[in-house]
């Protein structure tokens, strides 16, 4: 799992959206917080919720300013960060036997 610091490092490395430094950070939070939600079941706001559920329209109207420059950076944190099987738990169905 990886930690806060990785996590931004991984945003401003992959920072196409060319976001702010206080822009990169909220968006650093929020994908650290997706990753508590898959490996430690943190509750998720609507707006990380729409993501996780791959729910296009629902995430667009729910972004701030910030979350809506930054949708592509989520669609690849949770593409090539998050187990593969985080769709799965996005729908309520078990993951490896546990929710």
């Amino acid at each position: 799992m990886m930690n806060y610091a990785e996590i931004r490092e991984y945003v401003e490395r992959n920072n196409e959206p060319c976001l702010l430094p206080d822009e990169l950070d909220h968006v650093a939070m929020c994908l650290e917080h997706v990753t508590r939600w898959y490996y430690e079941d943190y509750p998720l706001g609507d707006f990380l919720t729409a993501v996780v559920q791959n729910n296009f329209t629902e995430a667009v109207l729910r972004a701030d300013d910030v979350n809506i420059k930054a949708l592509k950076l989520y669609v690849w944190f949770l593409t090539w960060n998050i187990p593969g099987d985080w769709r799965q738990k996005a729908k309520g169905v078990p993951v490896d036997g546990r929710w």
